[in-house]
């Protein structure tokens, strides 16, 4: 496993880099900052064109012509070529002559690679995802999530009658998965418990970690059964499922009442307070006394300086309905739900794990 910085030198490090753009930004004037904001759509679209066209996999073999791309991929020759020039741009390519190569940070869009972010960029940049984004002044005047507005049911309705969006969605949070995964188990002991339940869990990727890394513990995944055969399959080539148990369900109806750690990554924050409150009711009733509450969050740091939490937070609030929450917040709801919250534990992801206990 890669050796990660500890949390205080990544947070040092960050802050360099904030501090290095903030500079760059009042180098220039007001009006050119804001254009240069604006603009980050075009450089959005372009991260979104290469990867939904499957650039990066034409480029895997060497450097080619825009021409040698467009043929095999069957695009427009002349706008394969402004497309690939464009993209040198952002450094997802590079250019030799009239050869194009892919550049480091355009490896993460190949379908194939074990770093791949190709299913996330699909997913945040398709259409049905940026449609609703472009009613976030709807959103904040009236408070209420957008995808009803524009899709005619709500975001989970969506992936439910979408089964292609669904499918970019659920592979686009295994990878986001993955992605933190190593981040978490840098500062949380899994092995130390018995059985594992992961609630809400997906296909299966954060459960085949933690079993990864708790080589004595079973696990439980509860998610809804049209994710089952997926998750299923992941346990499967991860060499866990043996371990596991697998059942279907709505985790506001029951969870299993044999664990004794409970994980949710990124549930949550899905939710405005009453449907969380409701939820993690259902963990108070259903979960041992004894059993150790996980929350998998992005917690929004005190302060005005530059936050990932907050970003997603305007997600959760167009897409959801729900909501990031500070770390008092957290406590609060947990304390309202029958929980204690023991303690908040950063990562060097944006992630960060929120521990509670079933209060007395």
């Amino acid at each position: 496993m890669t050796r990660l910085p500890p949390v205080r030198v990544a947070r040092a490090a960050s802050s360099v880099r904030t501090a290095v753009l903030g500079l760059a930004q009042r180098m220039v004037p007001p009006p050119v900052g804001v254009l240069e904001l604006v603009s980050g759509l075009i450089e959005a679209n372009t991260v979104y064109a290469v990867a939904k066209l499957g650039v990066a996999d034409a480029l895997d073999g060497g450097p080619r012509t825009a021409a040698e791309v467009a043929d095999e991929l069957g695009t427009h020759p002349e706008a394969t070529f402004r497309l690939l020039r464009a993209a040198t741009c952002y450094g997802l390519l590079r250019r030799d002559g009239d050869r194009f190569a892919l550049a480091a940070l355009g490896r993460p869009l190949l379908s194939d690679a074990p770093d791949s972010m190709r299913a996330v960029v699909l997913m945040i940049g398709d259409p049905r995802y940026q449609s609703v984004w472009s009613r976030l002044p709807e959103s904040v005047t009236t408070g209420e999530a957008q995808a009803e507005a524009v899709h005619g049911v709500s975001m989970w309705g969506l992936l439910e009658r979408d089964p292609d969006y669904a499918a970019t969605f659920n592979e686009a949070m295994s990878r986001l998965t993955a992605l933190d995964w190593p981040t978490v188990a840098a500062v949380y002991d899994f092995a130390r418990f018995r059985r594992i339940v992961d609630i809400g869990g997906g296909h299966g990727e954060l459960l085949a970690s933690m079993l990864g890394a708790a080589p004595g513990a079973e696990g439980v995944l509860l998610e809804q059964e049209s994710l089952l055969p997926d998750a299923r399959e992941r346990l499967s080539e991860a060499g866990v499922l043996s371990r596991c148990r697998l059942e279907g369900g709505s985790f506001f109806d029951r969870v299993p009442d044999d664990g004794d750690l409970y994980v949710l990554r990124r549930v949550v924050h899905d939710f405005a307070d009453d449907r969380a409150l409701a939820l993690l009711a259902t963990l108070r009733r259903d979960m041992p006394d004894g059993a150790t509450l996980l929350l998998l969050e992005s917690v929004v740091r005190p302060g005005g300086g530059p936050d990932f939490a907050k970003t997603l937070d305007l997600d959760m609030l167009l897409l959801a309905g729900g909501r990031e929450r500070t770390e008092r917040e957290y406590a609060d709801l947990l304390g309202r739900s029958g929980f204690e919250m023991t303690r908040v534990v950063p990562t060097i992801s944006p992630i960060s794990l929120v521990e509670a206990r079933p209060a007395a």
